[in-house]
């Protein structure tokens, strides 16, 4: 495995719009934003809306209103309810009237005194809603922490369990900021990671575990892209690629450089070009391929986009190619970075 020269096959993507998706036209929203595969999605699905002027608003807070209208849409709940919640500050003409009175029974909101459906939807808050209307076990494993974040917080569960299951992650490795608000942008790639975790459930590839009060089944969206490629490969000829732990270690590695330091290259001013990177990592060659992407939501967006370009899709082809690793992270604004590295 190991190599006497240095060659590697490498190309950039820098968010390739993908030519089988024509996305909604927002004046304000970018192709090349964060969250407009979301924002697409979900507004073909007639879930979000934009405003009368045409504009989605991206940037917007979103109110604790707007999100209980998102969510009941989303989850197609019956708002033909006799309950009545207790909230003062709601009247039953109030727009989301409905909405939140159904969603209140469900649980996902508690019944008290004031609602109050102007005020902007915190980070904590949202979580709550999500795993609450998703139906998401709550346990309490701690596998994830935040600092900022400690046991007596309210949302404490909530916010750990949804970290937990790759809906959120936090503003940095180490803290959440639950009383950051949240945009309308990020609310859409919320609910979509948080549908596509409900089929994902449906179709019983994650599981909940019971004695282990855990969830089982649950990876890296990164992971995801494994399956897909290799279907590719396979169809073109090429043998299947097996994920290798210690490759994945050294993408991910990758992918939390290119966030935690603002750029999108292959020359990282940490750890130098891909095959310095994997030589200085321990792995045994310097033979490397490494495909990037920034800016797409799903495994299949990202995919899409790396075989409409074709120094990626021969990158990802090459048949000398086994062994593949993958990473993924989002920077603090919650803008993704893909990383695959495959060699011999």
């Amino acid at each position: 495995m190991k190599k006497n020269v240095v060659s590697i096959l490498i190309a950039l993507l820098f968010l390739l719009p993908v030519s089988s998706v024509q996305a909604h036209h927002f004046p304000d929203l970018s192709k090349y934003h964060f969250a407009y595969y979301s924002i697409h999605n979900l507004s073909k699905a007639g879930i979000l809306n934009g405003y009368s002027n045409g504009k989605f608003g991206p940037n917007d807070n979103v109110t604790r209103a707007q999100a209980a209208l998102i969510l009941a849409k989303t989850l197609k709940i019956d708002l033909n309810t006799k309950f009545k919640p207790a909230f003062t500050d709601v009247p039953t003409t109030h727009y989301a009237y409905k909405e939140i009175a159904a969603l209140t029974e469900k649980g996902v909101f508690a019944d008290a005194t004031k609602f109050n459906p102007d005020n902007p939807l915190p980070r904590a808050q949202m979580a709550k809603i999500v795993v609450a209307g998703f139906d998401i076990t709550v346990d309490a494993n701690d596998e994830i922490s935040f600092k900022d974040v400690p046991l007596t917080h309210w949302a404490h569960s909530y916010i750990v369990t949804m970290a937990e299951v790759n809906i959120t992650r936090g503003i940095t490795t180490a803290t959440f900021q639950p009383e950051t608000l949240v945009t309308r942008a990020q609310l859409a790639a919320f609910i979509e990671r948080s549908i596509q975790f409900s089929e994902r459930v449906n179709a019983k590839t994650i599981t909940y575990d019971k004695a282990k009060k855990a969830y089982s089944g649950v990876t890296s969206v990164a992971y995801d892209t494994i399956a897909m490629v290799n279907e590719i490969r396979q169809a073109a000829g090429a043998g299947k690629l097996q994920e290798d732990s210690a490759l994945t270690k050294i993408a991910q590695l990758k992918a939390e450089d290119m966030a935690r330091n603002n750029y999108f290259a292959h020359s990282s001013p940490t750890y130098g070009l891909p095959w310095e990177m994997a030589i200085d990592l321990g792995y045994p060659t310097n033979q490397v391929g490494e495909n990037l992407a920034s800016g797409y939501i799903t495994a299949n967006e990202t995919v899409d986009a790396w075989m409409e370009s074709s120094g990626h899709k021969d990158n990802l082809l090459l048949k000398s190619y086994t062994v593949i690793g993958v990473g993924y992270t989002e920077d603090s604004d919650g803008f993704p970075y893909w990383v695959h590295i495959v060699c011999d």
